[in-house]
């Protein structure tokens, strides 16, 4: 669902008075969004307000810019307000959205994990250690790695340890013994994706 940015602070004080005058003017018979005309009144005497104060504390002066920094403050909080409203009368319609004047939020595309390839194994420096690894997997959360002393089947029960990182270290494995070993990527809402299967004699 579409959503607009109803946050402000990122605009200087020039832009944020635009920005304010660009979405009153867009919301002013706007018949998709229907704002009340008490809020839009509300706002341009808030635009009015914000702009006599700005080019009174473009001269600097604690008191000028004490009045500037409250009548943003008062901006700000109006049109977060008619924002909501905004958000309730769109109704997750991006193109009512779009003609409010407000900014829409970027939308944060799925991420999806890819199968991590072939596994690369390899002996430890130390008798009964296998190094396994695959390549990184984009947008991977973590690693699933997993070793199994038979052949495996559909019934097979993997040893699986799970890890940050797409390498590990299999330990006291039993020299000249067969192992297979596969890793698997873990991603968001339950991703998981397998590698082939690798093998290899433990020294």
């Amino acid at each position: 669902m579409s959503k607009i940015n109803n946050s402000f602070s990122i605009y200087s004080d020039g832009n944020l008075e635009k920005k304010a005058s660009h979405i009153l003017a867009n919301l002013t018979g706007n018949t998709l969004i229907n704002a009340p005309d008490t809020s839009l009144a509300n706002l341009n005497a808030s635009i009015l307000k914000f702009g006599a104060v700005l080019v009174a504390a473009a001269g600097l002066g604690r008191t000028n810019v004490a009045l500037k920094n409250a009548a943003r403050d008062e901006l700000e909080q109006l049109l977060i307000e008619i924002g909501l409203f905004v958000t309730y009368a769109a109704v997750g319609d991006s193109t009512a959205l779009i003609s409010s004047g407000y900014t829409l939020s970027k939308t944060r595309e799925a991420r999806y994990i890819i199968n991590p390839g072939s596994v690369s194994l390899n002996n430890g420096i130390t008798s009964g250690q296998m190094i396994a690894f695959v390549k990184a997997v984009k947008s991977a959360t973590g690693y699933v790695h997993e070793i199994a002393a038979e052949p495996p089947t559909d019934d097979t029960v993997w040893t699986s340890t799970a890890s940050s990182r797409c390498q590990f270290i299999f330990k006291d494995l039993v020299p000249g013994k067969q192992y297979w070993v596969r890793i698997a990527a873990v991603g968001t809402g339950e991703q998981i994706a397998y590698s082939p299967v690798a093998s290899q004699f433990a020294q």
